[in-house]
């Protein structure tokens, strides 16, 4: 058994702990009987709530031979990565950070005097780097979302990548950069993609799984 997921939705989190360790602990069983072992210190206990300054509830597993399962800050999954309040801030800032490495390396491929030509490093960029900084933006760009902080990291992304496309210095204006760079502003870029991944969802057939998941 490989990746179970125990989903609890209470209005207090001394509640929703007690039916976890209840259901933890059928599970534990059922698995002990089927002849298969249960490895506890891989498993993560995590919470939602809007709440300013949660609780920091635990688990104890010693009933089954476990630990003390405590609170995770962030909880990875799929390569997403997600906060208490659903902010996404540590995954846009962990995808921008590790955009940022890779931009510092392929200074190494040409700067604005030899090597690579500027349509060649927006070329990379766009195909290289931007579809990681974007990865997963659906689960936070929508209306109404909180999206200043997230849309403020990737600015920092591409201005750095119109520097290095253009060679300019680096007080110069991040508009007018990103025009000479042939770039568009990462606001609209998101709106782009975020219609085409409507359109795409519009065209699947009516029998589709994800329809059953979309209101009308």
């Amino acid at each position: 058994m490989d990746d179970g997921l125990l989903i609890s939705q209470e209005k207090s989190y001394s509640l929703s702990s007690s039916f976890l360790l209840c259901s933890y602990n059928i599970m534990f069983k059922i698995l002990i009987d089927a002849g298969l072992i249960m490895e506890h210190s891989k498993t993560e206990l995590f919470y939602f709530t809007r709440a300013c300054h949660p609780p920091n509830p635990s688990i104890d597993l010693s009933l089954v031979e476990g630990p003390v399962i405590s609170l995770k800050p962030i909880w990875r999954y799929l390569g997403f990565y997600f906060d208490c309040r659903l902010n996404f801030n540590y995954h846009t800032h962990f995808y921008a950070t590790k955009c940022l490495s890779t931009l510092s390396t392929m200074k190494m491929l040409g700067n604005s005097s030899r090597g690579l030509l500027p349509i060649q490093k927006q070329l990379l960029y766009r195909t290289c780097i931007l579809p990681i900084t974007l990865y997963g933006f659906q689960l936070w760009f929508f209306k109404g979302a909180p999206i200043v902080k997230n849309i403020t990291e990737l600015k920092k992304i591409q201005e750095r990548a119109a520097l290095w496309i253009t060679g300019a210095f680096r007080t110069s204006p991040s508009e007018g950069i990103e025009a000479i760079a042939g770039l568009i502003p990462i606001t609209l870029h998101l709106c782009k993609l975020n219609g085409r991944h409507h359109l795409r969802y519009a065209s699947i057939p009516p029998s589709h799984a994800i329809n059953s998941l979309l209101d009308s």
